[in-house]
């Protein structure tokens, strides 16, 4: 069969086209994240859980491994039915040597966990980032950064 004689089905071309609105209309997708789609009389798509960051909060010129450190946190949170807040980046004041300052340091919202789902997220997240990542649980953020 000739590829131009090939013809798309109804309902791919209907989801292809609600998944071109999706990306274009969003503007924070995780490189790698999936779009449930359901099969069946037709199809849905599902865009990830957004991620917030506090007013304020500078995350342009992040190390790269913080963004996906950032990702992975929002996973987390989705999980516990959170959305994650990034409240600082490159922004803020912090103690001599920071690695904030060099961009290899976040700090995520926390304070709306109960205390025992906060040492909760806290090792779900330290699990889920691995080695050369410090996660630190502190009394309204969690501290994640990049020190190997």
């Amino acid at each position: 069969m000739r590829p131009e004689s090939r013809k798309i089905p109804a309902r791919t071309t209907d989801a292809l086209l609600m998944l071109m609105a999706v990306l274009f209309s969003r503007s924070i997708l995780a490189t790698g994240d999936e779009l449930a789609m359901v099969v069946g009389s037709h199809s849905l798509l599902r865009p990830p859980a957004m991620i917030a960051v506090k007013k304020g909060a500078i995350l342009h010129g992040l190390d790269a491994r913080m963004y996906s450190a950032i990702h992975k946190a929002r996973r987390v949170w989705t999980r516990h039915g959170k959305t994650l807040v990034v409240t600082s980046g490159l922004d803020g004041r912090h103690k001599k040597g920071s690695l904030h300052y060099a961009g290899l340091a976040v700090d995520l919202r926390s304070r709306y966990f109960v205390p025992s789902t906060r040492k909760k997220v806290t090792r779900e997240l330290r699990r889920s980032l691995g080695d050369g990542f410090q996660v630190i649980g502190e009394k309204h953020h969690i501290h994640v950064e990049y020190d190997p």
